[in-house]
């Protein structure tokens, strides 16, 4: 047993509580770093007609800091109300389901019996009787915006009394764009209806810019709330919460690296905090201190247990026939700082010779060479892992594949988003 005086029940107990890598937070104190964020939509719903729009980076948190708050901030005895897009739906489609959503689920989805069933002759002897139950709640799409209102004002009169809070996660997933822009007539009209009743959206800038920009009046309905990513103080708390369960220490520099290599994803520090403190329960001695061996052991079950898009993402862009060390090592020089956007000179410089440096095996690419890289990395060939924006400027094209690729270089003893020696340094 590695944790004295703790059971492997106990244990995974700690670990279920406070580690949910595949599990969206619904509660407040396992939600780090979010208490203003909170506030701002518990003042914003209690503002008469006042909707929510939360928006961010994929993996940031959104749907966590969403069902948290609708779980706070929810007065009616129905529970609150979560619906996700999905990129074949259509803006009836989400309001049916949100219609449904205040009827019960065996209505809707058992077939009923609608005709009696008779057995023999209704008047011979043995004769049987079942009479036909009845028909089944079902909610149609909504084909105006009138029928979608209704459908609201279906859900006030389900719930009755209390604040029912309706969240619309992963918006940005719908891809007709028109469809997308139903909702901004929608949003509109809210404030005329019940003000028990009030949404959370949530999606990317995008949607939200789509939304304001169709019908600007929706922009002043909404309180958009950008989420950005964790500080590492509050990813730390993550890990120093089990660490403190646990009676074990784990060090500043191994915090640090976790919220580096996470680059602000807690999704990551979840993944690695729960290999890394299984590792040290497993151990043969008892543990009172997280050692090397079992950070490692963190990232290693953290890539194994990434997301399977990112770990697609980033072998289409890496794993070649020719020159696959060459285009990771292009990823790890654009990973290695929190900065969006990169400049090719700057980032050739300052990260790519470094990183070469600490790979004595390799040999750095010449600048055109590089900039040639990352160039494939932009083309479908590569699965687009990179965005150009012109003058040499580099980004990814989404800013959680940063934290997959700092995995993959920590399994490889480089060391991103820390400090290096640059050995081109006047």
């Amino acid at each position: 047993m590695a944790f004295k005086s703790l059971s492997e029940d106990q244990f995974k107990k700690i670990l279920a509580e406070n580690f949910t890598p595949s599990a969206t937070i619904k509660t407040p104190e396992r939600l780090f770093g979010r208490a203003k964020a909170l506030k701002r939509i518990e003042r914003a719903l209690e503002s008469q007609g006042r909707q929510i729009f939360i928006f961010g980076d994929r993996g940031v948190g959104k749907s966590s800091l969403a069902l948290t708050a609708a779980n706070l901030f929810n007065t009616s005895q129905q529970e609150p109300i979560y619906v996700v897009c999905g990129s074949t739906d259509s803006f009836a489609n989400v309001m049916k389901s949100i219609g449904d959503a205040v009827t019960s689920v065996t209505e809707r989805v058992e077939t009923p019996k609608i005709n009696p069933e008779v057995g023999a002759s209704m008047l011979g002897l043995g004769a049987t009787y079942k009479p036909g139950s009845p028909g089944s709640v079902s909610i149609s799409p909504p084909e105006s915006l009138n029928d979608a209102l209704d459908i609201v004002r279906y859900v006030v009169e389900k719930t009755n009394k209390g604040r029912i809070i309706i969240v619309v996660d992963e918006m940005e997933r719908i891809d007709n764009a028109k469809e997308r822009e139903k909702f901004a007539e929608l949003i509109k009209n809210l404030p005329e209806l019940s003000d028990r009743v009030k949404f959370i959206f949530c999606g990317i800038a995008n949607t939200v810019n789509e939304l304001i920009g169709s019908h600007p009046s929706a922009g002043r309905i909404l309180e958009t709330i950008e989420l950005e990513k964790l500080q590492h103080n509050y990813l730390w708390e993550i890990v120093e919460s089990v660490a403190e369960k646990t009676n074990t220490i784990v060090s500043h520099e191994h915090l640090v690296r976790i919220s580096q290599i996470s680059d602000g994803f807690p999704h990551y520090v979840h993944l690695i905090g729960e290999d890394m403190f299984w590792s040290a329960f497993d151990d043969e001695e008892v543990v009172d201190k997280i050692a090397d061996r079992h950070f490692k052991a963190g990232i290693s079950g953290a890539i194994r247990r990434a997301e399977s898009v990112l770990k697609s993402q980033y072998e289409l862009a890496t794993m070649k026939t020719r020159n696959t060390e060459d285009y990771q090592e292009a990823l790890w020089a654009l990973a290695d700082s929190t900065t969006d956007q990169r400049q090719l000179t700057e980032m050739y410089r300052s990260s790519y010779i470094p990183i070469m440096f600490e790979r004595p095996n390799r040999k750095a690419l010449p600048k055109d060479k590089f900039n040639q890289r990352l160039l494939a990395l932009k083309k479908d060939t590569h699965g687009r892992i990179v965005v150009g924006y012109g003058a040499g400027w580099f980004s990814f094209r989404e800013n959680i594949v940063r934290g997959y690729v700092r995995l993959k270089a920590e399994s490889e003893n480089v060391k991103l988003g820390a400090k290096k020696a640059n050995p081109l340094a006047d």
